[in-house]
């Protein structure tokens, strides 16, 4: 185990080199899909079936086939942690896309995300959702759902929506809580 440094999460973690048994197939499937066992995947090591369901939660939500373009999937998980004011999400989300070629796009979400408009009724349909998803989950109306369907979205699209938003804002909890702030 290792004493947490200024760059790493507030509670003890084991390391990928420490690590045994479920803990560590969990980072190695982490480490073989990206390269490396992130920050915030370390910060559930105490409970290794919690880093398992984790990873195994995220790739679920990640490979829901529905027809909302990847863009706009990494977008939603984007304006949901500036909402959230999750730096630690916010930087890596920023990052993707800019990869992605859509930098422009990341910018402005994260420059304003309350007024973000695409002017594409489709997409902010999506983004409004998300909005009211993000900030007061009890106001979000069966009208929501129906303007999303009314632009195009269908139920299964409208699923992976309100997945990719609802583990999004689970997730930015876990960073925030947890010190993952500093790294942004």
């Amino acid at each position: 185990m290792t004493t947490p440094a200024d760059d790493e999460a507030w509670i003890r973690t084991i390391a990928p080199e420490d690590a045994t048994g479920l803990l560590a197939e969990a980072y190695r499937r982490q480490s073989d899909a990206i390269g490396h066992v992130t920050a915030l995947t370390q910060s559930g090591s105490l409970y290794p079936e919690l880093v398992d369901l984790r990873l195994r939660l995220y790739q679920v939500v990640n490979d829901t086939p529905s027809r909302i373009p990847d863009v706009q999937r990494r977008a939603l998980a984007l304006l949901t942690s500036v909402l959230n004011g999750c730096l630690f999400c916010t930087l890596g989300h920023v990052a993707k896309l800019t990869e992605a070629g859509h930098g422009d796009l990341a910018a402005a979400i994260r420059d304003d995300a309350e007024g973000f408009r695409s002017g594409v009724e489709a997409e902010d349909a999506l983004y409004d959702y998300a909005r009211t998803l993000v900030r007061s989950p009890r106001d979000v109306t069966r009208d929501q759902i129906e303007r999303l369907r009314a632009a195009g979205w269908d139920d299964l699209d409208v699923l992976d929506a309100n997945n990719l938003v609802a583990y999004y804002a689970y997730i930015n909890r876990v960073a925030a809580g947890l010190g993952l702030q500093r790294e942004a």
